[in-house]
């Protein structure tokens, strides 16, 4: 059966597991069997559940503990090279992350709607209202929460992609939209980004820009001083400072943020990695897929 994190809100990434594997796999979908799918995320972590078996198929690591291994756990690829060493596989398994495969269920090509789009990470549309945010700087926002097939439409109708999630680069990297990676806010993982940039050897940079705080949205989540927790968060700031309290934004900060935003579209080059590494990623990942959905289909994981 799937295993992977899901936010009541939803969230493309963890959302294309049910939305892919279905398509591609459905004999890991079945809530019969004993063993644990584990998949699209970055959920190789301690909570991963100790007794089942657990069958890991491209899932990543974060900077924080990895899971103990032992002789519940069989590992067909993971992510990148950072994920790899962590678990100490040997590199060969490290092969991409999987939601590069849903490059093979996207729509038919059309004339391109947006040139410009910027995708938040899905925590950071609960601190402003990025879609009108957006729209002064004439950039469309693409919200993670609002369904895989609409997100995956967004993404391949842009020309350019700013973006804060992960998975937003992932799967513009497979249908060869041009992408550069924004970190505003503490929820940036820097770790997971440059494991998936390794993976498709493209040296990273990433992009700081100033988080933006609504008043609206500060008085509902009664979160707590916008800049400096942001610092922390990155491990640039003192430990204090995850104790401050967030103030909501002045409209001279938002006009900076969003300036930034429209400046890094106009004069930052963007990473794509090139079309024989991604060909190349996309066939080893369906090589090792079928070999899992033999030994699946034989009965390996069978109890």
């Amino acid at each position: 059966m799937l295993y992977y994190f899901s936010p009541h809100h939803g969230n493309f990434g963890d959302d294309l597991n049910p939305w892919l594997w279905p398509r591609l796999a459905p004999e890991v979908c079945g809530a019969q069997k004993p063993a644990l799918f584990l998949g699209i995320g970055t959920i190789l972590n301690r909570s991963v559940p100790v007794e089942p078996l657990k069958i890991v198929f491209g899932s990543g690591c974060s900077s924080g503990r990895p899971p103990e291994i032992d002789r519940t756990w069989f590992f067909y690829c993971v992510r990148g090279p950072l994920t790899a060493a962590k678990l100490n596989l040997p590199p060969e398994f490290s092969i991409a992350d999987p939601a590069i495969l849903s490059k093979g269920f996207a729509a038919a090509e059309e004339r391109k709607q947006f040139s410009v789009s910027f995708m938040p990470h899905h925590q950071s549309l609960l601190h402003a209202d990025w879609k009108n945010l957006c729209a002064r700087e004439d950039i469309h926002c693409i919200d993670p929460r609002f369904g895989v097939e609409k997100t995956l439409w967004e993404i391949q109708q842009t020309k350019l992609l700013l973006t804060e999630a992960l998975h937003g680069a992932i799967v513009a990297d497979a249908l060869r939209v041009p992408w550069i990676p924004v970190r505003l806010y503490g929820n940036f993982t820097e770790f997971k980004w440059l494991d998936f940039a390794q993976s498709i050897n493209v040296a990273l940079k990433i992009n700081d820009v100033s988080p933006v705080y609504s008043e609206k949205f500060l008085s509902q989540k009664g979160i707590t001083h916008a800049f400096k927790k942001t610092l922390f968060h990155a491990g640039l700031g003192k430990e204090k400072w995850k104790r401050l309290t967030l103030r909501a934004s002045s409209e001279r900060d938002i006009g900076q943020t969003l300036r930034a935003l429209g400046a890094l579209a106009k004069t930052q080059r963007p990473f794509l990695s090139s079309d024989k590494i991604i060909r190349e990623l996309e066939e080893r990942l369906l090589e090792r897929l079928d070999a899992l959905r033999q030994d699946w289909r034989h009965g390996k994981f069978e109890n």
